[in-house]
């Protein structure tokens, strides 16, 4: 299961910590940042390649929907408000749902299912780009949005998707090139990473799908760049 980038905007020290402990205890959710709404969190929170938004309404600076309209991203948006009659005006942003405080953890679960499923089902909807590839003395057609990643095999390559594997004749070099540029990335001598099938990373490792891939350090702010400005 991927992990989801979280960001909360809420003014309520107390109910902001109530959210971050519950998003804490949910492991398919990874919290990256949390404050109320300003001009700068605005900008911090379009910078970021977040999936899910907590957002409340009423706020001393900015209100929700000043900060919905000034979104530059098109993270999944759950809105977290004392007062129901927000609602419809919520959804006429196209909101994924509306948490009524307070709330218990499962309907904050259903919240959360909810938008991970209108994720996958936008993720479904993506056209296939099609790579047509030798495999077994046999040409075989690759869907690029399903590799996770590529690892060199001295004189082929070893390209991995969630179905099963692809051996290669190929150079890294050569197979790079073949790809979408601003969506994969050559992370180390040996791998080519799917950016849109990182789930985490540090500075010397990324993991897709439990295996851990590592990170030369002149490909570290590269990689920084490109996973916050990936769609």
């Amino acid at each position: 299961m991927k992990t989801f980038k979280c960001a909360i905007i809420e003014d309520s020290n107390t109910q902001r910590k109530l959210l971050e402990q519950i998003i804490s205890k949910n492991k398919n959710l990874k919290l990256v940042h949390s404050s109320s709404a300003t001009n700068q969190s605005l900008a911090k929170v379009n910078e970021l390649n977040i999936d899910f938004l907590f957002l409340d309404i009423e706020m001393p600076v900015m209100n929700g929907f000043e900060f919905l309209a000034g979104l530059k991203i098109t993270p999944q948006v759950i809105i977290t408000s004392h007062d129901q009659k927000y609602a419809l005006e919520a959804f006429e942003f196209n909101v994924t749902d509306f948490l009524l405080k307070p709330f218990s953890t499962s309907r904050f679960d259903v919240a959360i299912t909810k938008a991970i499923d209108k994720v996958k089902a936008i993720k479904k909807k993506q056209p296939e780009s099609k790579l047509v590839v030798k495999h077994n003395l046999k040409q075989v057609e690759l869907n690029v949005h399903g590799i996770l990643y590529v690892e060199a095999l001295g004189d082929y390559v070893k390209v991995v998707t969630e179905e099963r594997n692809y051996v290669i004749l190929s150079t890294m070099s050569a197979f790079n090139k073949r790809l979408v540029a601003d969506k994969f990335i050559r992370i180390h001598k040996s791998y080519i990473a799917n950016l849109k099938m990182v789930e985490r990373y540090n500075h010397e490792f990324l993991e897709i799908k439990n295996k851990k891939i590592p990170i030369s350090r002149a490909k570290i702010v590269e990689l920084d760049q490109l996973l916050n400005c990936i769609d």
